[in-house]
C-alpha cells in the first residue's frame, strides 16, 4: 500500500523529486569522475615509479667520481646510487631544433628507463640512442631510424634502439612552451663511451632512500665534504610535481563541485518534503487511526529521499567512472606521459555516496519529524491556519505606497523563507560556476595578450645551438636589430647556508635590458630592471618571504659557491619562474655571458640558414601553438558552464513550482476576485525575477575568488592572474535572468488550469 502510495506522489510531485535524484546523479558524478582520474594516476604512478625505481634525490654538481658516488651509498638510510651526466641538446632542424635532454649513465639502477618499443637500454651499446617514445609518436620516428643529437657541441648520429619514458618526464615542457608540446621537447639516454674521454663526467648523483631525501641533507653533506651544488627531492622536479599538483587540483574540485550540488539537493529536499508532509496531514492521521505505527509512517516518507538519492549515486558513481572519468584520462594524457592511466575508484567512492544518502535523508527527516508530534485526532482535522503576522517589510515608512504586486510578494517570501532561501543560494551558486566558466575563457585571453604582447614585445624568436659563438651572436644581433638572452636552470635562496628544503630550482634570464624580453611587475605593467639587481618572480618570493629590498641568493648546477644580488623588483611571468637580470650585471659578477635565443621585431626568417641557429619561431607560430595547448582548457570550461547553467534550471524551476504549489488556493481566491490569468502570472515571476536578481547580486563577487585558486592549484611553476571581464558578468546575469523569465512562462498553462471550484472546495 505504501509503495504504491510513494509512486502516485512521486508522479504527482515529478519535478521535486526528480530533481533530487538529478542533484544526487550529478554531485556522485562530478565526485567519481574527478576521483576516476586521481585514483587512477596515483595507482599507475605508484606501479611506474616502483617498476622503474624512480629516484628520491637528486644530487647536483660540476663532476662526481666513483668514488664520491660510494660515499654517498655508505649514508645510512641511502639504498640505491647511480652516477650520470644530464647535458641539454638539441635535435635535428627536421625536428624542429627541439630541446633534447641527453643522459649518459654508466649503469641503469635507479630512475630505469621504462622500454615502449625496442630493446631495453643498455649503457654498455655505443651504436644505439634509446628515444623519449612521445616525441617519437609525434614526429612519426620508429625504431631502427637514424637519429642525430647535438650536445655539448658535438653532432652524435645513432641507431634508435629502443622508445622509452621515465617518472621525470611525466610532465615534460620545453623552455619556449607554455605547457607541453611534444614537437619541442625531448630526451635521449645515451652510453658515455660515445663522448670523448675528456668529456665522461658526471654532474649528478641520483638515489632512492628511506623516507624524505632531504632528510638526508647532513649525511650526504658529510660524505662529499660539501662539495656539490645542491640536493633536490622529487618536489623540485618539474616533470614530477607538475602532475601531482594537477592530480591534487582534481582532487580538491571533486568534493567542491560535489558540495554545490548536494547542498542544493538538500534545499530542494527540505522544502518539497515539509509541503507534502503539511498537504498530507490528513492521510498521516487517517493511517495512524487506522493502526498504523508512527516510526513505520515516518520511515515511509524517509525512503522518500533515501531511495531517490540512492538511485540518484548509483547511477552517478556508475556514469563518472565510465564517462566522465574516461574522458579526463583521455584528455590529460594527451598532457602527461603515465603508461596504465585509466580510470579508477575506490571504496571511498561508496562511503561518500553513504555520506551523501544519510545527509540527505538526515535531512528529509528533519522536515517530516513533525508526523511524530501530531496526534490522530488532531491531524484527521485540517491544520489550523497560521496567524497572519505583519511582516519585517511592513515596518517600512513607505509600505502602503508600495503596489499590491509587491506587498503581496514581500509579505510570501517573509512567510516562506527557505523557499526564498534556496532561491538565492542556488542562483548564487550557478552564477558563481558560470562566472568561473566564462572567466576562464576571458583569462586565456588575458593571458594571451599579456605573455605574447607585453612580456615578449617580439615578432621573431630564434633559438641559437651550442656551437654558437658569441661573436656569432652579436653579428647576428646587428643584422636583426634583436636582444639575445640566456638561460638556464639555476638554484634560488633566502641565505648562503640554506637547508635543502628551502632551495627552489627555477630558471635564470639574462637580458640587454632593451625591452624586447620584458619584465612585468606585480601589477602587470613591464618595468625595466634597476641596474645593479635582479628581478625574482612574485611566488618564489612569497616561497623564500623576501621582498623588494632583500637580497637573494643563486648558483648554476656547476657553481659551488652561492651568488648574491638585490632584489631590485618583483615580477610575473606566466610559466617561467626565477630570477632574471641585465647582462652587463651578469657579466659584472665575473660570468661568461652565453645566449641561447635571440628575439627581434623584424623579419628573422633568412637566420635559419645559418649553421649555429636551430630555429626561428614567428609569433604567430607560437601564440598558435598556445592556443592549440589551451583546447584542453576549453573542455573543463564547457564542463562547468553546462553544469552551471543545468543547476540554474532546476533550481529556478523547483522554486518557481513549489511557490505555484503553495499558493494555488491563494491564485484560485485571486481568480475569484476578478484577477486575470496574466494579473497572477506576473505575481509569480515578480518574485522570481527578484530572487534571480538577489541571487545574481550574490554572486558577482564569488566568481574571482574560486578562479583564482584554480589557477594556483596548477603549483608554483604557473603564475596565472585570473580575469573576468564585465562583459562574462553581464553574459551570466542575462541567462540567469533569462532562465527566470522563461521558468514564470512554463507557468502560465497551469495558472490558466486552476479549478477555482475544486481548490476552493478544498479549503472548506
Amino acid at each position: 500500500m505504501l509503495r504504491r502510495k510513494m509512486l502516485r506522489d512521486i508522479k504527482a510531485n515529478f519535478a521535486q523529486f526528480f530533481s533530487i535524484l538529478l542533484l544526487s546523479l550529478i554531485a556522485m558524478w562530478c565526485y567519481t569522475g574527478f576521483q576516476a582520474n586521481v585514483i587512477g594516476g596515483n595507482k599507475a604512478r605508484s606501479e611506474y615509479e616502483n617498476s622503474t625505481n624512480f629516484a628520491d634525490g637528486w644530487i647536483f654538481g660540476a663532476a662526481f667520481s666513483d668514488e664520491q658516488a660510494a660515499e654517498v651509498a655508505g649514508v645510512s638510510g641511502i639504498n640505491d646510487v647511480q652516477l650520470r651526466r644530464e647535458s641539454l641538446g638539441k635535435a635535428d632542424e627536421e625536428f624542429n631544433t627541439a630541446e633534447m635532454y641527453c643522459y649518459f649513465q654508466r649503469d641503469n639502477s635507479v630512475t630505469i628507463p621504462k622500454t615502449i618499443e625496442g630493446e631495453d637500454f643498455d649503457p654498455e651499446d655505443t651504436d644505439g640512442v634509446w628515444l623519449f617514445s612521445r616525441f617519437a609518436e609525434t614526429w612519426d620516428i620508429s625504431v631502427g631510424d637514424s637519429f642525430t643529437v647535438h650536445v655539448m657541441g658535438l653532432d652524435i648520429t645513432k641507431e634508435i634502439k629502443g622508445l622509452v619514458v621515465t617518472p621525470e618526464y611525466e610532465f615534460a615542457c620545453a623552455s619556449t612552451d607554455t605547457d607541453s608540446d611534444f614537437h619541442n621537447i625531448g630526451f635521449v639516454y645515451l652510453s658515455p663511451d660515445v663522448l670523448p674521454e675528456d668529456m665522461r663526467v658526471s654532474n649528478e648523483i641520483i638515489f632512492t632512500c628511506e623516507g624524505d631525501a632531504l632528510d638526508y641533507e647532513d649525511g650526504i653533506a658529510e660524505a662529499l665534504n660539501n662539495e656539490y651544488a645542491y640536493l633536490a627531492d622529487r618536489n623540485s622536479i618539474r616533470g614530477w610535481y607538475q602532475l601531482s599538483d594537477e592530480l591534487s587540483q582534481h582532487d580538491s574540485f571533486s568534493y567542491i563541485f560535489s558540495f554545490v550540488f548536494v547542498a542544493i539537493a538538500l534545499l530542494v529536499i527540505i522544502t518539497t518534503m515539509k509541503r507534502m508532509i503539511t498537504q498530507q496531514r490528513t492521510q498521516i492521521g487517517t493511517l495512524n487511526a487506522l493502526g498504523m505505527k508512527k516510526r513505520k509512517i515516518l520511515l515511509h516518507y524517509l525512503s522518500y529521499s533515501f531511495i531517490l538519492s540512492l538511485t540518484g549515486c548509483i547511477i552517478g558513481i556508475i556514469l563518472g567512472v565510465l564517462t566522465f572519468g574516461k574522458l579526463m584520462v583521455n584528455m590529460f594524457s594527451r598532457f602527461y606521459t603515465l603508461p596504465g592511466w585509466k580510470p579508477g575508484y575506490s571504496y571511498k567512492s561508496f562511503i561518500v555516496a553513504a555520506l551523501l544518502i544519510l545527509i540527505c535523508t538526515g535531512t528529509s527527516y528533519l522536515s517530516c519529524r513533525q508526523i511524530l508530534k501530531i496526534h490522530p485526532s488532531e491531524a484527521l482535522r485540517p491544520a489550523a491556519s497560521k496567524t497572519a503576522k505583519p511582516c519585517i517589510f511592513e515596518k517600512l515608512p513607505f509600505w502602503n505606497k508600495l503596489s499590491f504586486n509587491t506587498r503581496y510578494n514581500l509579505r510570501d517570501i517573509s512567510r516562506s523563507k527557505m523557499r526564498a532561501f534556496m532561491g538565492v543560494f542556488g542562483t548564487c551558486m550557478g552564477m558563481m560556476l558560470m562566472n568561473i566558466g566564462l572567466g576562464a575563457f576571458d583569462t586565456v585571453d588575458y593571458v594571451r595578450d599579456w605573455y605574447f604582447h607585453d612580456i615578449q614585445n617580439y615578432e621573431y624568436q630564434v633559438i641559437l645551438n651550442d656551437s654558437c659563438t658569441i661573436e656569432q651572436a652579436e653579428e647576428l644581433k646587428i643584422e636583426t636589430g634583436g636582444e639575445l638572452v640566456a638561460m638556464e636552470a639555476i638554484s634560488i635562496a633566502a641565505s648562503d647556508r640554506p637547508n635543502s628544503d628551502s632551495i627552489i630550482s627555477c630558471k635564470l634570464a639574462v637580458t640587454e635590458g632593451e625591452q624586447l624580453y620584458c619584465v612585468s611587475d606585480e601589477d602587470l605593467n613591464t618595468r625595466p630592471i634597476p641596474e645593479g639587481t635582479v628581478a625574482l618572480t612574485m611566488k618564489q618570493a612569497d616561497k623564500l618571504g623576501l621582498s623588494e629590498g632583500d637580497n637573494v641568493y643563486w648558483k648554476t648546477a656547476s657553481d659551488v659557491e652561492w651568488h648574491e644580488n638585490r632584489i631590485g623588483l618583483i615580477s610575473r611571468h606566466p610559466n617561467i619562474t626565477g630570477i632574471t637580470m641585465l647582462r652587463d650585471d651578469y657579466e659584472a659578477g665575473g660570468m661568461t655571458f652565453s645566449p641561447n635565443m635571440l628575439v627581434s621585431k623584424n623579419d628573422c626568417s633568412s637566420a635559419a640558414d645559418k649553421e649555429y641557429v636551430s630555429a626561428v619561431h614567428s609569433m604567430k607560430d607560437l601564440i598558435e601553438a598556445f592556443d592549440k595547448m589551451m583546447e584542453i582548457m576549453d573542455l573543463l570550461v564547457y564542463f562547468m558552464v553546462i553544469f552551471s547553467a543545468l543547476m540554474i534550471i532546476i533550481v529556478l524551476y523547483n522554486s518557481g513550482n513549489l511557490s505555484f504549489n503553495e499558493r494555488e488556493k491563494e491564485f484560485a481566491t485571486l481568480k475569484v476576485l476578478g484577477f486575470k490569468s496574466s494579473a497572477i502570472r506576473r505575481l509569480l515571476s515578480t518574485q522570481n525575477l527578484w530572487l534571480s536578481m538577489l541571487g545574481v547580486i550574490c554572486g558577482l563577487p564569488l566568481g574571482r575568488i574560486p578562479l583564482q585558486a584554480m589557477m594556483d592549484s596548477n603549483g608554483d611553476a604557473i603564475d596565472w592572474p585570473c580575469f573576468i571581464s564585465p562583459f562574462s558578468y553581464v553574459i551570466a546575469a542575462v541567462f540567469v535572468m533569462t532562465v527566470s523569465v522563461l521558468v514564470s512562462f512554463m507557468f502560465s498553462r497551469r495558472i490558466k488550469k486552476i479549478d477555482m471550484v475544486e481548490v476552493l472546495k478544498g479549503m472548506e
